[in-house]
């Protein structure tokens, strides 16, 4: 079975909702109509009798009404009031006096009932009759020695009629109501529905190799166009994720090539003849080499993978940025030496942070790496820390070739390379910066970069000292 459309269940919904309130308020109103006519006729019933019993007399025993048969208003009265009437002599229990009409209708009271309604308050009785309902009142009446009861009654056909065709009345109106809430509903649903009909084909337009591509937008600031505006943003950082997944598949490609092709040209090389066991020992310590560029750029991308898919923990130990510097600093003095390049440090005492250690480690690592690898011979690599603040602020400058001032905002990407001359120096995989940026984010801190060719390059990071 198919699913109803979402146009079909809003119609369905409006022709539902408007059904329940048609009948709802039919109903009700059909309640005060029926109540407030029940209250009308009620009111005319007693009205009648007490009026007749104004003009009721008895004249030697016999009962005649008294009224002014020129008064157009008393005549009317009279003649509507004794319609349906019976006057009782409850000593004998026999009718004095009754209008045909009544009588036609069959209602006398028994000697019982007359002992009854003699010994209660006034009080109203409901008969169906074959000429349809009618309502009487039973009210004492005293006259000559003699006590009488007296019966006025209306008709209630009026008022069922009313009701029957108030209700009528409903039987069409609620299915037409209905009927046209439903076709208007469907045709206000397919009118609304239309911007998403059109976002929908826009969406399935759009492909992976079509990414720059958008969802039009109406200019309404409605909820679509924020729908719109919010899935336009998902495809603007898709199509950011894609390219540098394209990125990183052309650089990943790239950087295995070459050691690949130099694993390979040296094999070659070295079975086109016969060797000494010295210069098999040459070809396969070059080879070891390369196997190590190739594990190191393996484990960074793997540490880099697992880092951005949040499989790495954080600790929050306390650690001395100011002796961990100096150590690294003491450490990678001789290999800046062996390049010619002199290292100095300046650490404020006791500079105190929460963080990893390791990966603090990292941090400057890596900075000192770059930084000594892209400076001349006879250059020069600075590192200090201190205290700012609430901050610990770390310093990495040297006067080494620089970075030129559009690939400074790249140079955290995987596998960026600034220029040729700076690839050419570079012994790593262009992984150690986008690390940097990662850990930097991790510990809550920043990393700014202040870079001009030639004139060397300074890495500020700085890290809160309660993370």
């Amino acid at each position: 079975m198919r699913p109803l459309t979402l146009r079909t269940k809003l119609t369905l919904f409006y022709s539902i909702t408007v059904s329940v309130l048609l009948t709802g308020f039919g109903l009700v109103y059909y309640r005060v109509l029926s109540v407030g006519l029940d209250r009308d006729i009620t009111q005319d019933v007693i009205d009648r009798a007490s009026g007749l019993r104004g003009y009721l007399r008895f004249e030697e025993g016999v009962p005649i009404f008294d009224y002014d048969p020129n008064d157009p208003d008393e005549l009317s009265f009279i003649n509507t009031a004794t319609r349906y009437y019976q006057l009782y002599e409850l000593r004998t229990g026999t009718v004095v006096v009754g209008s045909d009409e009544l009588r036609a209708t069959g209602i006398q009271y028994s000697p019982q009932d007359l002992t009854r309604y003699a010994q209660s308050q006034p009080s109203l009785m409901d008969f169906q009759t074959d000429q349809g309902k009618i309502r009487l009142r039973n009210e004492l009446v005293p006259g000559e020695g003699e006590t009488y009861l007296l019966v006025v009654g209306a008709s209630m056909r009026q008022m069922d009629d009313t009701l029957h065709s108030f209700l009528a009345a409903l039987a069409w109106l609620i299915p037409s109501g209905v009927l046209l809430a439903a076709i208007a509903s469907w045709f206000m649903a397919g009118k609304a529905l239309q911007p998403v009909a059109a976002l929908s084909k826009a969406a399935g337009d759009i492909a992976v190799t079509s990414l720059d591509r958008r969802l039009p937008v109406r200019g309404t600031n409605d909820e679509l166009d924020q729908l719109a505006a919010e899935f336009n943003d998902t495809l603007a950082r898709l199509e950011k994720a894609v390219g540098e997944m394209q990125q990183f598949t052309a650089s990943i490609s790239h950087e295995l090539r070459t050691p690949l092709a130099v694993l390979r040209g040296e094999a070659e090389v070295a079975l086109l003849e016969a060797r000494s066991p010295e210069q098999y020992r040459r070809v396969l310590s070059s080879q070891l080499e390369e196997f190590e560029k190739l594990s190191r750029m393996i484990n960074q991308l793997l540490t880099l993978a697992r880092a951005e898919s949040g499989e790495v923990a954080i600790a929050h130990d306390a650690v001395n940025i100011s002796i961990m510097t100096r150590s690294l600093a003491e450490q990678l003095e001789p290999v800046a030496a062996s390049k010619e390049v002199a290292l100095s440090w300046n650490c404020e005492p006791d500079v105190t942070l929460r963080g990893d250690a390791s990966w603090i480690e990292r941090i400057i690592l890596n900075l000192a790496d770059n930084a000594i690898k892209f400076t001349r011979p006879g250059g020069h690599v600075s590192m200090s820390v201190l205290r700012n603040g609430n901050s610990a602020i770390l310093e990495v400058a040297d006067d080494g070739i620089g970075i030129a001032a559009e690939a400074v905002p790249h140079i955290f990407e995987r596998f960026y390379r600034a220029d040729p001359s700076r690839a050419n120096r570079a012994e790593g995989a262009g992984l150690g910066l986008s690390l940097v940026e990662w850990a930097v984010d991790q510990h809550h801190g920043s990393v700014q970069v202040d870079s001009r060719p030639d004139r060397g390059t300074s890495f500020v990071v700085k890290i809160p000292l309660q993370n």
